[in-house]
């Protein structure tokens, strides 16, 4: 299972536990406040990505989050950067 998909299923788990939200059944384009997920919520979903994959997460970029597919886009990114650091 490729990183992504993996942090996918994270988010997918944190979104069903703690909101009843099923990733699976949304559009990517869905706002994050459509789903009711403030900036606590997003922090909490970014502490748990860095706890887990052990890289971190920028504020600022966190913040300009506005959907589902900004935020797999994001932490796609993150991911890749954190493997490039790796690497050098």
């Amino acid at each position: 299972m490729s990183i992504e998909q993996s942090v996918r299923d994270d988010i997918s788990g944190y979104l069903l536990a703690h909101y009843e939200i099923d990733l699976n059944d949304l559009p990517p384009d869905t706002t994050v406040r459509d789903l009711g997920v403030d900036s606590l919520g997003l922090l909490a979903i970014a502490n748990l990505i860095e706890g887990k994959y052990g890289f971190s997460m920028d504020d600022e970029r966190l913040a300009s989050v506005r959907t589902l597919s900004d935020l797999l886009e994001f932490i796609s990114t993150k991911s890749a950067e954190a493997e490039r650091a790796a690497a050098e």
